[in-house]
């Protein structure tokens, strides 16, 4: 019996191992976020209003996030201000200037829709979100900052960036 156990207990594990954890989203990588938004074109003002888009599984990250923003987080230029947005009720996502997707949120075509509709960026630390098509920009700060943005949707949500900003990007 020991002897199937343990190639079985190994197998579970590599698989483990080599799965591709979904990162949650860190208050480095808002500060990344937050950068970035010093480089929307047409941004008036240092204070930028950004959804914090959840589905149920993401809530506990999400209330994470709006208590990093709690009375402002300073980001380079500008200063982050969160509101939670439950994926269910995107009715909140009304004057925002960026929209971090969380969960389930970062893959659903009508929270895509949603957002871009809203004129705000949609930004992801899932890089399948912006690779996909569903969100303007991916956010990566760990083990190294990386920065992607999804050409055709910044057009298509009508977001446009300051010319020195393509130096630190990808675009796709």
């Amino acid at each position: 019996m020991r002897t199937i156990l343990l190639p079985a207990i190994a197998a579970i594990a590599a698989i483990a191992v080599a799965a591709p954890a979904m990162a949650e989203t860190t208050t480095r990588d808002l500060e990344v976020i937050g950068r970035a938004l010093g480089f929307v074109e047409g941004a008036s003002g240092s204070d930028r209003t950004v959804a914090i888009v959840y589905d149920a599984a993401s809530e506990a990250e999400a209330q994470a996030l709006a208590s990093a923003m709690s009375g402002g987080l300073s980001a380079g230029r500008v200063t982050l201000n969160g509101r939670l947005v439950s994926s269910s009720d995107l009715s909140g996502l009304s004057g925002v200037d960026a929209a971090v997707l969380l969960g389930s949120a970062a893959s659903d075509s009508n929270v895509a829709s949603a957002v871009n509709s809203s004129g705000a960026m949609s930004v992801s630390t899932d890089m399948s979100c912006v690779e996909s098509g569903g969100c303007v920009m991916g956010v990566q700060s760990a083990p190294s900052v990386r920065i992607v943005v999804n050409r055709a949707n910044a057009n298509a949500a009508s977001v446009s960036f300051a010319a020195a900003f393509a130096m630190m990007i990808e675009e796709i």
